[in-house]
């Protein structure tokens, strides 16, 4: 059975923390579990409690047993009556249970237990499908911030100081973990740090040892992996502070102590999802307009894509870019409103498969709204993921965008994260997605029309050459 696209706006598509699986929620003050259902699908199971209700008699070895018990029972039976595809892509899930519940058991630490876990959800290839919980990195019981709303619906944090970042981002550029952009006026611009510089080590740890995947990824998923664990190191309570050494544009050695700036704007949260600091910027390159946003939500970032958008088409731009890079996804109905701002006529996105029925992504123009027809190109890198790539890909094959950058990374389902036992979460994937010609996005990624590859040359030159790429063909005559 196929539909045109019903409820998928309650859907998390893409979510940061989760595509290819490598990257838990931030850790923050914790609020109270909500255990109310959103009234539409998908159902989040309430935190059972399991260490607070285990008999006082028993000892810790016991209580981390019990809640180790509950978590892989709760998340491979959440696998098997939730997952998009009935068939598990053919595996023998009983079997697989008998192979990993024994060894995951007698783990010797809580890192060991989840590492094990999701070795075994990896077995079935899905970027979206991971455990994630207290102690997996070593760092103690802190839970990750869960909090859901009665309507499941979008709410501001109030998370006391708040989660910050210094403002950098570090990428793999040239196999090196490089610094790509950092902001202005941030922490880290003020201690010297300029695109270019090679970052070896954060708040201690190696650069080298978070080179070393916990499970086979393939290369554009590591550099997605690595993008999203240096974020997840260099963030943390607002004023706290974070070390990195790294290594100028002449390769001399520096240590700098940077502040975790306040975020700009206030975190927005949705169901189970950590916080988000949404981000626009908007500019304008000659008779270019160019936007650029972090992550696909519906309030508050829609609504200034489409205005940015709109004031474009009125002061007769010629083209227009939407820079994706590093955006992860988020909602996957939001590329519907998006698109719609972009197309003449009504224009298929693909297709988004579900456990029991397809849908249909449609855009089409709304009455009374212009679209604008200039010409459009896509900013694409390996951190654009799911909505990103649905996106893309469907502009891309209506022939209405030209992709320009790296291919992304290949993590198009549609996806939920519910509670487990013990403060851990899952996310699984809930509806796969193929483009209009029927090719799947999930393990190919979109391929770019235009490759472009950033070096580090280009960077500590302050150019920009993906951009510089998609303003030439964005001012081409055809």
């Amino acid at each position: 059975m196929k539909r045109k696209l019903a409820r998928w706006a309650t859907l998390s598509v893409g979510l940061a923390w989760g595509c290819a699986g490598q990257t838990p929620p931030p850790r923050g003050p914790t609020p109270a579990p909500d255990t109310a259902r959103p009234t539409e699908p998908p159902a989040f199971a309430p935190l059972s409690g399991a260490a607070a209700a285990a008999p006082a008699a028993m000892g810790p070895s016991a209580v981390r047993l019990q809640v180790r018990q509950e978590i892989f029972t709760a998340a491979w039976t959440a696998v098997r009556d939730k997952d998009f595809d009935k068939t598990l892509a053919g595996l023998d899930w009983e079997a697989m249970r008998g192979k990993y519940q024994p060894l995951a058991m007698a783990a010797p630490d809580e890192p060991t237990f989840y590492r094990l876990l999701n070795e075994m959800l990896g077995a079935l290839g899905q970027s979206h499908l991971e455990v994630h919980g207290p102690g997996e990195d070593g760092e103690g019981d802190s839970e990750p911030a869960a909090s859901v709303s009665q309507s499941g619906a979008v709410e501001v944090l109030d998370l006391g100081t708040g989660i910050g970042d210094p403002g950098l981002v570090v990428r793999l550029i040239e196999g090196k973990p490089t610094v790509s952009r950092v902001r202005p006026g941030s922490s880290a611009e003020r201690a010297g740090l300029r695109p270019g510089f090679v970052v070896t080590h954060i708040g201690g740890r190696s650069m080298a040892t978070l080179l070393r995947p916990a499970r086979a990824l393939r290369p554009v998923e590591e550099r997605f992996a690595l993008r999203r664990r240096c974020a997840r190191l260099l963030s943390g309570s607002v004023g706290t502070k974070v070390s990195v050494r790294f290594l100028d544009g002449k390769d001399q050695a520096h240590d700098a102590i940077l502040v975790r700036d306040p975020p700009a704007r206030a975190a927005v949260q949705v169901l189970l999802m950590p916080p988000v600091v949404p981000e626009v910027r908007v500019f304008r390159r000659g008779d270019v307009g160019v936007i650029a946003f972090n992550f696909f939500l519906l309030q508050p970032i829609l609504a200034e894509v489409q205005s940015a958008i709109e004031g474009f088409r009125r002061s007769g731009a010629k083209g227009l870019i939407l820079d994706l890079r590093g955006n992860p996804g988020g909602f996957g109905g939001m590329a519907i409103p998006v698109a719609a701002r972009l197309v003449s006529r009504e224009t298929n996105l693909g297709t988004i498969q579900f456990r029991d029925f397809a849908n249909d992504l449609v855009a089409a123009p709304s009455l009374g709204t212009q679209p604008f027809l200039g010409r459009v190109v896509i900013l694409t890198d390996e951190g654009s993921a799911s909505t990103s790539e649905i996106l893309a890909a469907g502009l891309q094959e209506a022939k209405r965008a030209t992709v320009v950058g790296e291919g992304t990374v290949g993590a198009a389902l549609g996806s939920t994260i519910e509670s487990l036992p013990g403060g851990a979460v899952i996310q699984i994937p809930v509806a796969g997605f193929r483009t209009p010609k029927g090719v799947a996005i999930e393990g190919r990624g979109v391929q770019p029309d235009r490759r472009v590859h950033e070096t580090r040359v280009s960077l500590l030159a302050g150019q920009d050459l993906v951009l510089d790429e998609a303003l030439h063909l964005a001012r081409a005559s055809k």
